[in-house]
């Protein structure tokens, strides 16, 4: 006999949650909807619908503590707290100006993301077919989506350079989970501040030698908007770290739960067409991005909850993925399914997410080329998972062919 839920227990960090959180968030939906982790010093929501009105109540939910909040320690926490907010880190008005200008560059940036996708991944499938076997993230779901990115921002395309940026995007990510080590944490703060050097550096070039690219398309419309050259270098190194994390993350686990689901794949393989519709159900099924946290501008409430000024909240949108008020069957992975799309794994309101284009572009074509180039695609090994509940990825998927 199972024995019964005790969400006090909760540890947002055990493996064995983190390898399969969809259990855990199940017996939440249904017996603590909303409830305090002490951990993260928040509420968190499971239900679909209280995911939606923390996200999308921008007016009362906002990305910063109104009453501000001390800045990391150390050197970090000195460019913190001197430098602006970034698109990402940022509320309205600051928001809401930033988007305007980036929004439609990024539209523009991405046209020929596909072509490029299919131009970066037919070497890196050939380059597997020698060695008869693929490490679906190091020899493909991160090079191809991160050569993407770089080529369309305009990052030189120098070998050092790029793999240097993809290290310090890892690292970056790397550090957001709370229970690493001080070295870790501090790492990702040296290189963020390493990496906001490098775009200076750039931004510097492009005044004396004007660029093509999205990152010199950046330069130049907040120049003309009167923006400082630390707000193009934040933006900037917003798009190193989540302008194509994401994609390698629905890769390996949309390549897995696909394996897993052998009907699908079959499916998939006989109707290609089917791919834009399965990215989205890979997406709801088994999200990049699992909670997004906000803080409450005013007195409110959610539910039966009473929340005052500055709480902190936090919607699982993992969860909410997967909540049958929502979605018919959800524990069944079904590349048809017809609401899949409403899923919030991009977020939702004003800071959904800006790079989900992108994703959605790159995504199908990578996956579509990989069954296609093997079609006795299989597991090859167990994966290892993520350690920061915020994000969901297999760091590592071995497959044969």
């Amino acid at each position: 006999m199972a024995e019964p839920f005790d969400p006090s227990t909760f540890n947002p960090h055990d493996p064995a949650f983190l390898a399969d959180p969809y259990r855990t968030y199940t017996a939440f939906r249904d017996l603590a909807p909303i409830y305090p982790v002490a951990l993260y010093g928040s509420d968190w929501m499971f239900r679909y619908a209280d995911c939606v009105q923390v996200l999308t109540d921008e007016k009362v939910w906002i990305k910063n503590r109104p009453d501000g909040t001390p800045p990391p320690l150390g050197p970090y926490g000195t460019m913190t707290s001197n430098f602006p907010l970034s698109l990402f880190a940022s509320d309205p008005e600051l928001h809401t100006q930033l988007r305007s200008i980036l929004e439609p560059l990024f539209k523009d940036a991405i046209q020929d993301a596909q072509q490029l996708a299919r131009k970066v991944g037919e070497p890196l499938l050939a380059a597997a077919q020698q060695h008869g076997r693929i490490e679906l993230i190091s020899d493909y779901g991160l090079p191809l989506p991160s050569s993407v990115l770089f080529t369309l921002l305009g990052i030189p395309d120098d070998p050092v350079i790029r793999g240097t940026l993809m290290m310090w995007a890892q690292a970056i990510a790397a550090a957001h989970d709370i229970t690493q080590s001080v070295t870790v944490r501090a790492t990702g703060a040296t290189v963020s501040m390493a990496a906001n050097t490098y775009f200076e550096a750039l931004l510097v070039a492009n005044r004396t030698t004007p660029a093509q690219g999205f990152f010199a398309d950046i330069c130049n419309a907040f120049a003309s908007a009167g923006l400082s050259p630390q707000e193009v270098q934040v933006c900037a190194i917003d798009f190193l770290v989540a302008g194509y994390l994401s994609t390698t993350f629905i890769i390996g686990t949309g390549v897995r739960n696909l394996l897993l689901n052998p009907g699908q794949l079959q499916d998939l393989r006989d109707d290609p067409s089917l791919i834009d519709g399965a990215v989205e159900e890979m997406l709801r099924f088994d999200g990049p991005v699992q909670v997004i946290d906000r803080y409450a501008a005013c007195d409110t409430s959610v539910g039966e909850r009473v929340y005052k000024r500055n709480d902190k909240v936090t919607a699982v949108v993992g969860s909410a993925g997967h909540d049958a008020e929502m979605f018919e069957n959800p524990e069944s992975f079904l590349i048809t399914r017809a609401n899949a799309s409403e899923h919030i794994a991009f977020g939702d309101g004003i800071h959904y997410c800006i790079g989900a284009p992108l994703a959605r572009l790159v995504a199908p074509v990578a996956i579509q080329m990989l069954i296609e180039a093997f079609p006795n695609l299989a597991l090859d090994g167990i994966p290892q998972w993520q350690t920061d509940p915020y994000l969901r990825a297999v760091t590592n998927l071995p497959l044969r062919f």
